[in-house]
């Protein structure tokens, strides 16, 4: 009976010590931040070295944020070169998240340099974005209504049921953009070097193009009509101040679609562009 009791001590010691290293993993901060004026459209700025980002647009007043810490798990190797051996490891979970509002521009900070944190942000709907990672996470946007700028470096930029305008880029993976709605005064442009750029617009879109991929292919439904290059016939009569000419010719498709409107810009190096129209 006593050897029972003692192993099922032991049994629930283990429990315990399990429970609370997954509440370790699961530490999240969460600061909710009022707008100075909730009638009137957001804007916010996030930086991350380390970790991803999830922006959600949603019909409420205020901002939510949480920041989740990855935590390092030691392997058996490095437990037997730690200057800590046979100690117990403390993680540190803190992301040291700050959020600063002013006249509805919102600023959040993190230590995401000293490790990995990812953000889950809730925003109004009517919120303008500028949003960068470095490495190990994704940029991800969705029901947004307003200017969003993203840019990641070792990360895929998904950007889903928006309704204004995108500047984006993902050097290393998949670019991809939604629109329910662009705005029409305002020039776009999507980039990646080792991804796909995928983007679907609406099919009333009136843009003028620019399209160049070096190692790609370029696909789309909509009817494109092509036009003259006038980067080209700009350069053609350039001469410089030491009496060289210079012809250059660039590789890029110059078109329109239904007529022309806004200029948008596709480029990519090893990927392939998708421009799509919306059924």
């Amino acid at each position: 009976m006593l050897k029972r009791s003692i192993t099922m001590g032991f049994a629930i010691l283990a429990l315990i010590v399990a429970d609370l290293s997954i509440a370790q993993e699961e530490t999240v901060d969460r600061v909710t931040v009022e707008l100075t004026d909730p009638g009137k459209p957001a804007f916010l700025t996030v930086g991350l070295v380390n970790g991803g980002i999830k922006v959600s647009g949603y019909e409420g007043k205020e901002v939510v944020v949480e920041a989740r810490t990855r935590l390092h798990k030691i392997s058996r190797d490095e437990k037997g070169r730690s200057k800590g051996s046979g100690m117990m490891r403390i993680p540190v979970s803190s992301s040291s998240l700050t959020v600063e509002e002013y006249k509805n521009k919102i600023d959040i900070e993190t230590e995401s340099w000293a490790r990995p944190i990812d953000l889950v942000i809730k925003v109004p709907r009517e919120t303008s974005l500028e949003l960068s990672c470095v490495n190990r996470g994704d940029i991800r946007v969705e029901n947004i209504s307003g200017d969003i700028e993203a840019s990641n470096v070792n990360g895929a930029v998904t950007l889903l049921n928006i309704d204004g305008s995108v500047v984006a880029s993902a050097h290393n993976k998949d670019l991809t953009v939604t629109f329910t709605g662009v705005d029409a005064d305002k020039d776009m442009s999507f980039s990646s070097f080792n991804g796909d750029v995928d983007v679907t617009f609406p099919a009333s879109l009136k843009a003028k193009v620019k399209l160049k991929t070096i190692r790609g292919e370029i696909y789309t439904d909509f009817q494109i009509e092509e036009t003259e290059n006038p980067e080209q016939i700009i350069r053609k009569n350039h001469r410089d101040s030491g009496g060289k000419y210079r012809v250059s010719v660039d590789r890029a498709f110059w078109g329109v679609i239904n007529g022309g409107g806004q200029e948008l810009q596709f480029s990519n190096f090893n990927g392939d562009i998708f421009i799509r129209k919306q059924n």
